[in-house]
């Protein structure tokens, strides 16, 4: 009899045996185990969000280092054009101002080999004269004003071997 009630005890035990958690208990535990994945998904969220936010503030910032360095740049090789063209601008005001002497002298020359008379003088090489005072109050190249120039040039050499 021992034995039996014994062994009935015992399954009885092992049926009912071990922890039971109460309902409000197991729906807390529930909640906090939710609660904490719920950080631990919005703590991966957050950390991933700022590691992409500073990636795209390390690119921008590397553009705009680029950019600067670019205009920079461009600006640099812009002044040396400026500064080629300015050149070039100047040699070829200087070599205006030269010819417009060189003609000066040439027609007072002309005017005091021909009896001093200015009227005769006055039309010699009138039209390439003219052609010339056009070619530099009209045109922006004076490089096209060199045709004229070397027209008049080549009719005041003409005149003054006549004469």
């Amino acid at each position: 009899m021992g034995n039996a009630s014994s062994t009935s005890t015992s399954s009885s035990e092992e049926k009912g045996s071990g922890m039971f958690l109460t309902a409000e208990l197991q729906g807390k535990i529930n909640s906090e185990f939710e609660s904490l994945l719920l950080e631990s998904e919005w703590k991966n969220y957050t950390t991933a969000f700022l590691q992409r936010h500073n990636q795209r503030q390390t690119d921008y910032a590397l553009h705009a280092a680029e950019t600067n360095a670019k205009m920079d740049q461009l600006q640099a090789q812009a002044k040396q054009v400026h500064d080629k063209l300015d050149e070039l601008l100047n040699d070829a005001k200087s070599k205006i101002a030269g010819l417009e002497l060189e003609l000066s002298h040439d027609v007072d020359r002309l005017s005091k080999r021909f009896d001093g008379s200015p009227a005769s003088s006055e039309r010699l090489c009138m039209d390439d004269r003219v052609k010339l005072s056009r070619c530099f109050n009209t045109l922006g190249d004076i490089g096209e004003c060199q045709v004229f120039a070397k027209k008049l040039e080549k009719c005041v050499t003409d005149a003054l071997a006549s004469a």
